[in-house]
C-alpha cells in the first residue's frame, strides 16, 4: 500500500526558463511567450513583440569594441615592437 505524499510547494511540475536556465514552478512562475517557456521574474518580455530584438540590435550596432585583440594577433606576420603590445 503506497502512501500519498502531502501536497506542498515542492510538488507539481517544474521547468527551466529558456533564457536564464533557472528552475521555476511551471503553473505559478512561468509563462509561454513566443514558443518559449519563460520565468515571470526577469525574462518575460514586457515590451511589444519585437522590441527586444530591436534593443539588442541597437546595442550591437553602437560601434564599440570590447576586448579587441592586439593587432599582432590579427596579423601574426607583421613585425611589432614588444612595448606596443603592453601599451
Amino acid at each position: 500500500m503506497s502512501e500519498e505524499l502531502p501536497h506542498t510547494y515542492l510538488s507539481g511540475a517544474w521547468g527551466r526558463c529558456a533564457r536564464c536556465d533557472y528552475r521555476y514552478k511551471i503553473e505559478d512562475e512561468m509563462t509561454w511567450q513566443r514558443g518559449k517557456l519563460l520565468c515571470n521574474d526577469n525574462c518575460l518580455d514586457k515590451m511589444l513583440l519585437g522590441d527586444r530584438e530591436v534593443a539588442i540590435a541597437a546595442v550591437l550596432e553602437d560601434g564599440k569594441e570590447e576586448l579587441a585583440p592586439v593587432e599582432k594577433l590579427r596579423n601574426p606576420q607583421e613585425p611589432v615592437e614588444i612595448e606596443e603590445i603592453f601599451i
